[in-house]
């Protein structure tokens, strides 16, 4: 796979973050993989919302179902629940 090298503009206080974590020499594979996790997000959403358009918007019981069934997820792969609070 090629590699393209691009300039961005990052906030500092992220750029320090991720320097931390990764060091300066992981900069470049961390934001290979923070590009795709944003991609796959916004092609799952579009996924979602066709399947909205297509079937309609889920009932109350089906989403008490999708989140008691990625409350156990969580449970059995020990992810705290606080891990994504927009989720809720």
């Amino acid at each position: 796979m090629g590699m393209t090298k691009i300039s961005v503009t990052v906030e500092d206080d992220l750029v320090e973050e991720v320097r931390e974590r990764v060091g300066a020499r992981g900069v470049s594979a961390f934001m290979n993989q923070a590009v795709r996790h944003e991609l796959q997000l916004a092609r799952l959403g579009e996924l979602l919302g066709d399947l909205e358009h297509e079937l309609g918007p889920p009932d109350d019981g089906q989403v008490a179902e999708a989140l008691a069934t990625l409350d156990q997820l969580e449970r059995r792969h020990r992810v705290p629940a606080k891990t994504n609070p927009k989720r809720r």
